[in-house]
């Protein structure tokens, strides 16, 4: 599934608003070439957030 820039997705958890700035490649040595998704939270100023793309699938919704 392809993952729109600065699409807006619901936290299935906490209900909170996220927006999703783009997919990037983890270069750890561990994990290189894993797609994550950076995005940020519209409640929480100043702070990105990154999570491995499969498991932010599982997590999130996307807003309607």
């Amino acid at each position: 599934m392809t993952i729109e820039k600065n699409s807006l997705w619901i936290n299935n958890k906490n209900g909170r608003e996220y927006q999703v700035l783009s997919e990037a490649i983890d270069c750890t040595n561990e994990r290189d070439g894993l797609i994550v998704v950076v995005y940020i939270c519209k409640e929480v100023e100043g702070k990105l957030f990154v999570r491995e793309k499969n498991e932010f699938l599982k997590k999130f919704s996307p807003k309607e």
